[in-house]
């Protein structure tokens, strides 16, 4: 199935615009760094390879999770603004 224009908005600002706007956000970047910290941790214990590769796949999940996440919040926010300027008679549908 095609992205509609939206999704594809969505997955371009969630992207590499959107990490401009997040990486200069100063409790993201404090989160991120406990994050690295703790990843570091750890890797002090002694895990076995399987093990480290099943943590790499859940925090991996786990972004994935996050990242379409973005997405959907980013989305819906566009379509309450359309909503919203809708409402305030800003901007008119036209037919097909």
């Amino acid at each position: 199935m095609e992205d509609s224009i939206l999704e594809l908005l969505a997955k371009k600002m969630t992207g590499e615009r959107f990490d401009e706007v997040v990486l200069d956000d100063k409790e993201y970047r404090k989160r991120n760094e406990a994050v690295a910290e703790l990843v570091r941790r750890l890797g002090e214990y002694d895990l076995t390879q399987e093990e480290r590769l099943m943590i790499d796949r859940l925090l991996t999940a786990n972004n994935e999770c996050n990242s379409r996440f973005s997405e959907l919040a980013y989305i819906q926010g566009m379509k309450d603004s359309a909503s919203i300027l809708r409402e305030l008679d800003l901007v008119k549908m036209q037919s097909p």
